[in-house]
């Protein structure tokens, strides 16, 4: 099991910075803490998580087609 903890000094840019894990399998562990230093965020990931996310492939885009109305 993995831990991380994200610090910024606003909550604008600590929830950036936590929406940026979220795809590689991060999940919030416990609320947001504020301090001298701004906010903090404790964020928890299993190795099976990250694994699944290793063999998922990535999404593609789908081509949307468009018709020109002349």
């Amino acid at each position: 099991m993995e831990y991380d903890i994200v610090v910024a000094p606003n909550l604008e840019t600590l929830a950036t910075e936590v929406a940026i894990l979220f795809p590689q399998g991060w999940k919030l562990k416990g609320g947001i803490i504020e301090h001298a230093d701004g906010f903090s965020q404790q964020l928890i990931r299993k190795a099976s998580d990250k694994m699944k996310q290793r063999q998922m492939p990535a999404p593609q885009s789908k081509h949307r087609r468009t018709k020109w109305i002349e």
